[in-house]
């Protein structure tokens, strides 16, 4: 299985990086999407030795909602500044 910290760190770099929210929607979806990194590695986990596949699974799933959470934060943030653009 892929190095998880480093992927987490890719993520989150990426989301921050997103300037507009069709942008961050786009990281999203590279990311949590029907075809994303996360979910390729979500199907997988069927792979992995059954001893490990709890742990593994568990520690994948801190991850996606870490990385869930850096992308809500983010839109938050976005809007917020979209409407700053708005009222000025």
């Amino acid at each position: 299985m892929e190095n998880l910290d480093t992927l987490r760190d890719e993520c989150l770099t990426e989301i921050e990086s997103a300037n507009s929210i069709e942008a961050l929607e786009e990281v999203r979806i590279s990311i949590l999407g029907r075809k994303g990194r996360i979910t390729a590695l979500m199907k997988g986990l069927g792979q992995v030795d059954a001893s490990a596949r709890r742990e593994a699974g568990q520690t994948l799933n801190a991850v996606k909602d870490g990385i869930a959470a850096a992308i809500d934060k983010r839109s938050e943030e976005l809007t917020s500044l979209a409407l700053d653009a708005r009222l000025q």
